[in-house]
């Protein structure tokens, strides 16, 4: 490969030193990933060439560059819920999820500079000012369910007027007010009316009936409820408010795949979840959501899921899954009416008589353990995945058997601070381990793996707010004050960076998975990174052990 002077390449090898001059004892400037950016400078020099990248100028080896852009996933602590960025190799970036703070759009402004893109419009910004671009487009927004640990950041992320969102993917589950005139009196309704009305046959049986379907309804339905306070239509409207093109979505399994991420395509995003079901009320049929149980575990247990591919990697994005959705899915995909944490519950009853078990209880034990690892083998077909996002943030609302129809060597789990719910639960981190594929199998935790000065001393980054207050009000000019509140905004923004990101980088054969170090060993050891190698004779990917410390 010829380098030209200029051009943008990649880092080629799991990770590589950017170092101070052309050889490899030189002074180290900075810890490079697989897959990240670089710009070739024009020089070679013994075998290294002169690259930029991550704000600095040094030398890399020239085997450690290509030309060829990867998939990059990153699952961000963005406090409690989940939030994940993704950049496809050919450059379209898509959000799954916000969290409920401000999170999200403080890492899109480090990631994309946004706080210094110039927008007319925007900060007093005029279109014939220099340099002034258009808003940055996100393509891609999946709300996976109307839960606000999830959607109620992309407020922020839709305010921002140096951004602009393509297309939006939810459920079709929408909260809004219906007044009592408005209720259709063959649907009984959900306490609160948050969640729209369903179709009732039975006690247990009922089918969510008023879903928004179509990009046409979701617009009308935003333009009828202008000023309601409830927080989802909130968010949906400041999306229509400073991207009116936007297209909103409703995926469903009947999808099946994404647009633009379909087989043909070198990323893939098949839509696995929720299923619907084709229901009649009079002479009109609808594809509905099941009623689940509650309000709450409805709307979890349908959310938007996919299974992600690339190359020979699948990576599953599970939203809020439960158990009860579990059984749905496997159920679905099985095309069993066997509730698998019911039959769960019976083989553990029958495994704790011990050697009081009889000659009955011991066949029915066998039957039902060979009927559970029958839809197992069925169901990994349809689930099986090597990283998974922990369905839930690690409840202990979850299916041992699911987990076994996962099989993933890596799970990652998105947990943060303030949580009620003691997320990541105990047994679910047990189980991720006990069910996980190999020897080692791997738990990230956005929560765990968290790193950042800034906030290691609650005093010190007190005192640095106080020294921030005290320059904005002593500085003479406004454009003076606006720097600095510039200055103290870009820090926290580089605090959500480094504040527990765990990033999954890959071309669908060379993977890693890499987390800051909480106090790094010098410029050039940054990075805890995991490794998986495809093992061609299992067909399967497997972790690379670490030796040493």
């Amino acid at each position: 490969m010829t380098l030209i002077n200029n051009h943008q390449y990649y880092v080629s090898t799991t990770s590589v030193v950017l170092r101070k001059s052309p050889d490899e004892k030189s002074d180290p400037k900075n810890h490079l990933l697989f897959g990240d950016w670089l710009l070739y400078k024009g020089t070679i020099q013994n075998g290294f060439a002169n690259v930029f990248c991550r704000g600095n100028t040094g030398w890399i080896p020239e085997t450690s560059i290509q030309e060829d852009k990867i998939l990059e996933i990153n699952f961000l602590d963005i406090g409690i819920g989940d939030g994940c960025h993704i950049v496809t190799p050919d450059d379209q970036i898509m959000l799954i999820d916000a969290g409920k703070t401000d999170n999200m759009e403080r890492f899109l402004s480090w990631r994309y500079n946004l706080r210094d893109r110039k927008v007319a419009g925007v900060d007093d910004v005029l279109p014939t000012d220099a340099g002034v671009k258009q808003p940055m487009p996100i393509d891609h927004v999946v709300i996976t369910h109307p839960d606000k640990d999830h959607y109620y950041g992309f407020l922020d992320v839709f305010k921002n007027k140096k951004l602009s969102v393509k297309n939006i993917y939810h459920s079709g589950i929408v909260e809004r007010p219906i007044k009592a005139a408005d209720k259709d009196p063959d649907l009984h309704y959900y306490s609160g009316d948050d969640l729209g009305g369903y179709r009732k046959f039975s006690k247990k049986l009922a089918y969510i009936w008023e879903l928004i379907r179509t990009n046409t309804e979701m617009h009308q339905i935003i333009a009828k409820f202008p000023t309601t306070a409830k927080n989802y239509l909130t968010t949906l409207r400041e999306a229509v408010t400073n991207s009116p093109n936007v297209t909103f979505h409703t995926v469903n399994r009947k999808s099946e795949y994404l647009a633009g991420f379909t087989e043909q395509d070198k990323v893939t995003l098949e839509v696995l979840g929720p299923v619907t079901e084709a229901i009649q009320k009079g002479s009109t049929t609808k594809d509905c959501l099941k009623r689940l149980g509650a309000e709450g575990v409805t709307k979890n247990g349908h959310s938007v899921v996919f299974k992600l591919k690339i190359g020979k990697l699948q990576v599953f994005l599970g939203g809020d899954l439960n158990t009860e959705s579990e059984d749905y899915l496997i159920q679905h995909y099985c095309n069993t009416s066997v509730e698998v944490s019911e039959l769960e519950h019976k083989i553990s009853e029958l495994l704790a008589k011990g050697n009081t078990i009889t000659t009955a209880e011991a066949q029915e034990l066998a039957e039902h353990q060979t009927e559970l690892q029958a839809i197992i083998v069925k169901a990994r077909k349809f689930f099986q995945s090597d990283v998974v996002k922990a369905c839930h943030h690690g409840s202990h609302h979850f299916s041992e058997t699911f987990l076994k129809c996962l099989n993933s060597i890596a799970t990652v789990v998105s947990t943060g601070d303030g949580d009620s719910y003691a997320h990541p639960r105990p047994d679910a981190l047990g189980a991720f381990g006990k069910y996980g594929r190999g020897e080692r199998p791997l738990i990230f935790s956005t929560e765990i793996g968290r790193s950042t000065k800034e906030f290691s001393n609650v005093y010190d980054y007190f005192q640095q707010l106080k020294a921030y207050e005290a320059a904005i009000q002593a500085a003479n000019t406004d454009a003076d004050k606006k720097a600095i509140e510039k200055e103290m905004q870009e820090k926290k923004d580089r605090n959500v960076v480094v504040y527990g990101m765990i990033t999954l980088r890959t071309d669908g054969e060379q993977v890693i998975l890499a987390q800051k170090l909480e106090s790094p060993g010098g410029e050039d050891n940054k990075w805890d990174i995991h490794e998986l190698k495809y093992n061609v004779n299992t067909q399967q990917f497997e972790y690379v052990e670490k030796t040493g410390h």
